[in-house]
């Protein structure tokens, strides 16, 4: 259930995305939040493990933020991401990052902006029911 109401989550900030470039602090708020609710679902579950998984996660997308490959919004979105999916934020990662070289060879817009959560949002659906 929790996976839906992300991917509901996701899929209404890419649209923002889309429309803005932007992302509006409630989503990575509420992804958050709903990592947190699954933490207290499944006590078996490694906060230590999720929060340092994270800390990477960040680290790594604030380089390519600073490099300015990628905007603020994708780093907290991730980010926040990773507190629920876990170690499975590198394979959501690498379906994002191959459906959105996909896109942007298909547009042919190398040299200009494009969202990057509607392929976070495609690549997180496609990982999280593979």
């Amino acid at each position: 259930m929790i996976k839906i109401v992300i991917l509901i989550i996701l899929f209404f900030a890419a649209a923002e995305d889309i429309k803005k470039m932007e992302v509006g602090y409630i989503y990575p708020t509420s992804i958050l939040i709903l990592s947190f609710v699954n933490f207290f679902l499944k006590p078996y579950m490694s906060l230590k493990f999720y929060l340092f998984n994270s800390l990477l996660v960040f680290a790594v997308l604030f380089l390519f933020w600073l490099l300015g490959g990628i905007g603020g919004g994708d780093v907290k979105v991730l980010t926040t991401l990773s507190f629920y999916a876990g170690f499975k934020i590198w394979v959501i990662l690498l379906f994002s990052s191959i459906i959105f070289l996909v896109y942007s060879l298909i547009l042919r817009k190398f040299k200009t902006r494009l969202p990057f959560i509607p392929a976070v949002a495609i690549g997180t659906l496609v990982s999280l029911f593979f």
